[in-house]
């Protein structure tokens, strides 16, 4: 098999180089629509590459006919991958990954004639401070870990239907069950999801576990810069760190539109932020967040805003 028959998809660019130079064959499609934030709504195609590069270009400040630009060109190319011969998934255990993992698999299901599907999916790798993501990994190692990629199977494609209809559902309960009932047929998904749901006002606080993390750790800590906030977060106190420093900024802009925070200046991350009487208090859990948010926010397809019902998570 040539190396136009090979098809590596990831969740971004940062193992590109790394299977070049590995001397791994085949093409790269970034497909990176992080799912893990925005609304996640069942929509047709045209209306759902709308409503996500609106809310990409918004969140993250990009430039709109870029984004949607970009959107149009990676879904174009995932329309087109049955082309090849052979594809390759690259992802690891996080909600980010996991979540654009259980739509390539809902996509690639649904199609009556596809070409071979292989998966490498990793939770652990010894690199320090902590295993984030392939992206740590050297040339050596993605090698080593192309040669462990195992065939996508029929359990696996009707697991990524099962996530994604229950992830664009109003409502938690289908994303619930499925974390009750487990992924064995991708074990780490179940945990992801979990993960997702944390993001969720929490029932004492209606804090997301992003923000209860980060105003506790301003509490601790004192006033930090933001990139050390980030880092701070992802290396040493989210359970599953899921967040792209951008991504992060997003969560951070809400906590000072709300009060919760203060930043000197737009968040970015030389910028100096320190928590507030009232993000001491929802952090404690005296004050109830919710009734401080000033817009709404989106888990997946579940609304999350101070003028409708309220779905909460145990903490």
């Amino acid at each position: 098999m040539n190396s136009d028959s090979i098809l590596h998809i990831r969740c971004g660019g940062d193992i590109r180089e790394g299977l070049q130079a590995a001397g791994v064959e085949g093409a790269f499609l970034e497909f990176s629509d992080p799912f893990c934030q925005g609304a996640v709504k069942d929509l047709p195609q045209e209306a759902f590459l709308e409503s996500r590069s609106a809310f990409v270009t918004s969140a993250y400040g990009l430039n709109p006919a870029e984004a949607m630009k970009k959107q149009r060109l990676s879904y174009a190319r995932l329309a087109n991958a049955a082309a090849y011969e052979r594809i390759v998934l690259w992802f690891e255990h996080d909600s980010y990954d996991q979540l654009i993992l259980m739509y390539l698999l809902k996509h690639f299901g649904a199609l009556e004639e596809r070409p071979e599907i292989e998966l490498v999916c990793i939770d652990d790798s010894p690199v320090e401070p902590r295993f984030i993501g392939l992206g740590q990994l050297s040339p050596t190692d993605l090698k080593a870990l192309y040669g462990q990629r195992k065939v996508v199977d029929e359990a696996m494609f009707k697991l990524g239907q099962a996530v994604w209809a229950a992830l664009v559902e109003e409502t938690p309960h289908n994303l619930v069950r499925i974390v009750q009932n487990g992924t064995p047929v991708v074990p780490m998904c179940a945990g992801a999801i979990k993960r997702h749901l944390q993001e969720l006002p929490a029932r004492s606080s209606g804090l997301s576990l992003t923000e209860e993390l980060s105003l506790k750790m301003l509490m601790e800590k004192g006033p930090m810069t933001a990139g050390d906030m980030f880092r701070e977060l992802t290396f040493k106190r989210d359970p599953l760190p899921f967040l792209g420093d951008a991504m992060y900024w997003y969560d951070l802009k809400r906590l000072v539109i709300g009060g919760a925070i203060d930043a000197e200046g737009e968040i970015g991350p030389d910028t100096a932020v320190q928590i507030t009487d009232l993000g001491r208090a929802c952090a404690e859990g005296r004050e109830d967040w919710m009734a401080h948010v000033k817009a709404e926010r989106y888990v997946g397809g579940i609304r999350v805003a101070p003028d409708g019902k309220i779905w909460r998570r145990q903490g």
